[in-house]
């Protein structure tokens, strides 16, 4: 596999706001194979508002009382005064002014037009992403694909505390098991239960995680078990994760083509590609969800949902260790591998023809018409709720101020359509660089 070259000299061709917007109209008109998201009926360039009365500061691991309702939006998604309860989330984001935080409901309730019901929703700033789209855009995407079973519903949404008005929020899912997100089914024989796993190396630092109790260590690096929990999960369903997952490493690592009797290929292979293409920054060491599903021959490791990409995208630039301990600098480029380097499982499949091949058809069939219809997305979003996102930096004036870990290139970017325009032109260079390279090297 040869490398796709990573340029240490990126220069923004600086498109204007205006000039993106009439090619997101021609696109979308012009291109009638082109994927669109439809609009909700009452479409008017507003976000939906969420009322929080709840005792402030809020805390990242104390529950409060909150009462909640929504307004500004379709009748069948209003509520007033439904109670819940409310604390913080989050890692390094936790650390920024404008903080992120998780509603769970005394009873489980649809949100907008989620079309499930559940008791816990989470709420992200994107305070790091300026563009607001990071997120957005990554989880839009893997809702056009179906090679993943579970994509994460995202909507913006304009949240208050006490009446006071504090952004623009993602309002999204709480990755677990639920109807309508990992439908996963618990047996006491682990060798039927299934589960929902996370890749963190940072779990060994959580004040109540122990490892063989509610993580597995393998090959050095770190999954915590996120279903079953509790007293469900007994030491024999810790055994088997860490059995299945150590056999899946190996075959992976060997390059053995009896991987694919262990993992769901398509999967694989549109998670790696969301990952690919957003440069995610996590994907080496953390927020890698997974699930082992499925019963007898068809039982397979699948990946998914994605997450966490609001420094994805050529929003970052520091300098840290993989899961391995490996150095690794992030440069905000959009050329050169991210995925098929960071993350050891995907490094090691680009290296298998068989997966190569399944990724290069994949991306030839979605390249022109569920990725071009993010980006079309992004800039669809962008100019409809214009005024709507500006109330955001209002709010927090950080446009030319630097939130960690803006690259420098991000921080001169002084407008939100200046983030946008460069969000936009960053993918549409991947993208081509991407498809380019894997093309080449078939």
């Amino acid at each position: 596999m040869e490398k796709f070259v990573e340029s240490k000299k990126y220069t923004s061709k600086k498109v204007a706001f205006g000039t993106l917007m009439t090619l997101a109209l021609f696109v979308l008109v012009g291109c009638s194979q082109n994927v669109v998201a439809e609009m909700p009926e009452n479409f008017a360039g507003i976000f939906p508002a969420i009322h929080i009365e709840t005792v402030l500061p809020i805390d990242r691991r104390i529950w409060e009382d909150a009462v909640v309702t929504m307004s500004g939006t379709d009748s069948e998604f209003v509520f007033e005064g439904v109670e819940g309860r409310i604390r913080g989330r989050g890692n390094s984001s936790w650390r920024l002014e404008k903080t992120p935080f998780r509603i769970r409901f005394d009873e489980a309730r649809t949100m907008l037009d989620s079309n499930h019901a559940a008791r816990d929703w989470t709420f992200i700033p994107n305070h790091s992403d300026k563009s607001l789209m990071r997120n957005y855009s990554a989880y839009h995407l893997a809702t056009l694909l179906d090679g993943m079973y579970f994509a994460p519903f995202a909507r913006f949404v304009d949240v208050y505390f006490n009446g006071e008005y504090q952004g623009v929020y993602m309002l999204s899912v709480q990755v677990q098991v639920n109807e309508g997100r990992a439908e996963l089914v618990y047996d006491s024989n682990p060798f039927l239960s299934e589960y929902l796993i996370e890749m963190d190396t940072r779990v060994p630092q959580d004040y109540d995680s122990e490892e063989g109790v509610t993580f597995v260590t393998v090959g050095e690096r770190h999954y915590d078990i996120l279903f079953p929990r509790g007293n469900d999960l007994t030491f024999a369903h810790v055994e088997y994760i860490r059995s299945f997952l150590g056999k899946v490493d190996d075959l992976i690592h060997a390059h053995d083509y009896a991987v694919f009797e262990h993992i769901h290929l398509p999967s694989f292979v549109d998670f790696y590609i969301v990952q690919e293409l957003y440069k995610n920054v996590d994907v080496g060491y953390a927020s890698v969800f997974m699930q082992i599903r499925g019963h007898g021959e068809e039982r397979r490791l699948e990946m998914g949902p994605v997450w966490d990409f609001d420094i994805a995208a050529g929003n970052a630039y520091f300098q840290g260790r993989n899961s391995m301990g490996e150095y690794y600098p992030y440069y905000y480029s959009p050329h050169g591998l991210w995925a098929a380097w960071t993350n050891s499982w995907f490094r090691n499949l680009m290296y298998m023809p068989k997966f190569f091949e399944a990724v290069t058809v994949r991306w030839n069939e979605i390249e022109n018409v569920e990725i071009r219809a993010t980006i079309d997305h992004i800039m669809f979003m962008a100019e409809e709720y214009y005024h709507a996102f500006g109330r955001n930096f209002e709010r927090w004036p950080i446009l030319g101020e630097e939130i960690w870990p803006n690259p420098q290139r991000v921080v001169e970017i002084d407008t939100f359509q200046g983030q946008v325009g460069y969000l936009v032109e960053w993918l549409e260079i991947r993208k081509i660089g991407l498809g380019n390279f894997l093309n080449q090297n078939r």
